[in-house]
């Protein structure tokens, strides 16, 4: 196999390949996992709402609502679950040495774990919500739901998120006493979950033992430092001083629109996710086999 090119997908596949082969267990686990999310949620919230409204239409569509709603939690949780555990596969000495003499680059190697946590992840969740409601139709005839209960219940929950694309990218809104795009929002807000997420895969690329919970805690920590901070700051300035500042905003800031502001959050959010996946390569690319216990950047 040749190594000398910087980028190659047969490598990249090949990588791929023996990480989902020998972490077959714990990728069985987390899709098990998701699975059991996914199938406890249509499954006790079928009953629920089957006995909450007379007309069984309308109750069918609050039922697949709330699904969606709970679907979208659990892929959350799961999502960043899945980013902090990028490089579990270096967590011991052993591993390291296996994973770093595989014969690839070592951007190859990290794309390749990249993808198993973002593309794995899509694919285990559709592979989770199919078992999910194949189960459902089989637990149909323990409970006393209506007949509507037996459509299916994830080909609405793609009917509701397209009618509501169809709808963010048509229509506008109106905030903070400015006008606004839809689509422009909502792409401000997939950039921020991104940039969220990739906060983990940068926790996970620097922690290898749980990468998750250490850091979830320095996130929390900082988020009360800056408020303590903020509160500090507001009250070193005094209310005169943040009416003054309000003003001189409101005096100096006519230019700036709602679709700007959400343009900048955009490319803000977008340009620190690069930094964060671009960091990420950074700390991998000075593993050791041996890993001191603090390193540097």
């Amino acid at each position: 196999m040749d190594t000398n090119k910087f980028f190659s997908f047969p490598r990249i596949a090949m990588v791929m390949k023996r990480e989902i082969m020998e972490n077959w267990k714990t990728n069985l686990y987390r899709l098990i996992g998701i699975y059991a999310g996914f199938l406890l949620v249509m499954v006790f919230t079928m009953s629920k709402q089957a006995s909450s409204y007379s007309d069984p239409q309308v109750a069918f569509q609050h039922y697949c609502s709330n699904v969606l709603g709970a679907f979208v939690l659990i892929i959350g949780i799961f999502g960043i679950v899945y980013a902090a555990n990028i490089m579990e596969n270096m967590i011991t000495k052993e591993k390291r040495i296996a994973f770093l003499m595989l014969p690839a680059t070592m951007i190859e190697k990290f794309v390749a774990r990249f993808l198993i946590v973002t593309v794995g992840l899509a694919v285990a969740v559709f592979v989770a919500a199919s078992l999910a409601e194949i189960t459902r139709y089989l637990l149909l005839p323990l409970f006393n739901v209506p007949e509507t209960f037996h459509q299916s219940v994830l080909y609405n929950l793609l009917s509701m998120a397209s009618v509501d694309g169809e709808q963010i990218y048509r229509g506008s809104g109106y905030a903070m006493n400015m006008p606004y795009q839809n689509w422009l929002g909502e792409l401000c807000g997939w950039a921020f979950l991104v940039w969220s997420h990739s906060l983990y895969i940068l926790g996970g690329s620097y922690w290898y033992k749980k990468p998750f919970f250490k850091t979830l805690g320095t996130l929390m920590l900082i988020s009360i430092l800056c408020s303590v901070l903020s509160v500090h700051i507001i009250s070193w300035v005094g209310n005169d001083g943040m009416r003054s500042f309000a003003e001189w905003l409101e005096a100096n800031s006519q230019w700036m629109t709602l679709n700007k502001l959400l343009s900048l959050g955009v490319a803000f959010f977008s340009a620190f996710t690069m930094f964060n996946w671009w960091l990420s390569y950074r700390l991998f690319t000075r593993s050791q086999v041996i890993k001191p216990k603090f390193r540097l950047l």
